[in-house]
């Protein structure tokens, strides 16, 4: 059995919206794992009161793994976290609590820098093969419709991180045509089919990242009470 302990000092009012994401995302897709035993998050502490302790229990490393990665030494990184962290650690446990490796320990820039790094993958050519076949056909008159994939990359990128259509970089081409373009498949239900699709091709952290970005309404540039948060709270319950 191992015990995975996780403590952070959270910035100074951030402990709410920190407990939500882990409450709403890391919470239920961990339970939802096979080997995952017990999932907890401390309670506050009043004399500290920007500590926050978040513990799972795992039959044994190779469960942990298949959830965390290979990289399972390490704290994970979802969107947004480290802009409430000012330092956050991992120590690992048998069933004795015995210490298996020195607890890994980062800031919030050295978590900020592997945030942004993870936001800025691509898709891959296997996950682009997936997603392909369920664009609509384009037009047969008119001007060429913008090359698919680098649009759905652009949709994808505002998705991720949350910024203003005006904003997105060069070189996902045109914004109005990538909010176009998420309009129409939204407004004709492939994106909700587009997205499972991505889903499925995820390990599970990809996974928590992802729903974190649709659960946060804020994050979906179209009117707001769309399905998006009822649909991602059911896929991070299982």
């Amino acid at each position: 059995m191992i015990i995975r302990v996780f403590r952070a000092r959270l910035k100074p009012g951030a402990r709410p919206a920190y407990e939500r994401l882990c409450r709403t995302v890391s919470e239920p897709l961990m339970r939802a794992q096979e080997g995952c035993l017990a999932v907890s998050i401390g309670e506050a502490d009043l004399s500290k009161p920007d500590d926050f302790v978040f513990v799972s229990v795992w039959r044994d490393l190779e469960h942990l793994k298949a959830f965390v990665g290979e990289q399972w030494r390490e704290v994970s990184i979802l969107p947004g976290e480290a802009d409430l962290l000012e330092v956050a650690r991992v120590e690992h446990y048998n069933e004795s609590y015995q210490s298996l490796i020195e607890m890994w320990t980062a800031t919030a820039d050295v978590i900020k820098r592997r945030e942004m790094t993870a936001l800025a993958v691509t898709l891959t050519d296997a996950q682009w093969a997936a997603i392909q076949p369920l664009l609509p056909a384009p037009a047969r008159t008119g001007r060429p419709r913008a090359e698919d994939r680098r649009t759905l990359e652009g949709i994808l990128y505002v998705l991720r991180n949350g910024c203003r259509w005006h904003d997105l970089p060069a070189r996902y081409g045109d914004p109005v045509t990538c909010w176009r373009r998420f309009v129409r498949l939204e407004a004709s239900g492939a994106w909700e089919r587009i997205w499972a699709t991505l889903l499925r091709t995820l390990d599970p952290m990809a996974q928590q990242a992802w729903t974190l970005a649709f659960l946060d309404l804020r994050q979906i540039p179209t009117r707001p009470g769309r399905k998006y948060g009822a649909w991602a709270a059911q896929f991070a319950s299982g």
